[in-house]
């Protein structure tokens, strides 16, 4: 009996983990989604060191596993600014993404995305041995790479 027992809890342990994880968003916004940021005369700067740093910099972005149901709007705008993401060491990453969905993000409707920047400076750094640097303006990318 104990045996027909461990042997059921095995087939339904088994058939538990054949399904893998649930593909229901993280994050659900049930309308329109706006994002915006507006910089004048300013610096963001986001810096990581040591052996396998990493430094991930989102401005007006979905990331990860996401589901806008309605219109989807990001931008970024700026003057005279400065935006800087660095990761320093072995292995560093270094991730930039301004007005961008990066991952498994559904928009149901529209979607703008839009960076202006004037007279400003827009960097993304990774030094190192092994080291990599990812950047997307006003993009879509489906890779967390």
């Amino acid at each position: 009996m104990k045996t027909l027992a461990f042997f059921a809890l095995s087939v339904i342990a088994s058939a538990a983990m054949a399904t893998g994880p649930s593909s229901t968003p993280d994050i659900t916004i049930s309308g329109s989604s706006l994002q915006s940021a507006a910089l004048t005369s300013t610096a963001i700067n986001n810096n990581s060191t040591g052996s396998k740093s990493e430094a991930f910099q989102n401005l007006a972005t979905n990331t990860g596993n996401v589901e806008i149901r309605g219109t989807s709007v990001q931008m970024v705008t700026g003057a005279g600014s400065s935006i800087t993401n660095t990761a320093s060491g072995s292995d560093a990453y270094a991730s930039q993404n301004l007005s961008t969905n990066v991952g498994e993000v559904t928009v149901s409707g529209t979607s703008l995305q839009s960076t202006m920047l004037m007279g400003s400076f827009v960097a993304n750094l990774s030094s190192g041995s092994n080291s990599k640097a990812v950047q997307n303006v006003a993009t879509n990318n489906a890779c967390f790479t």
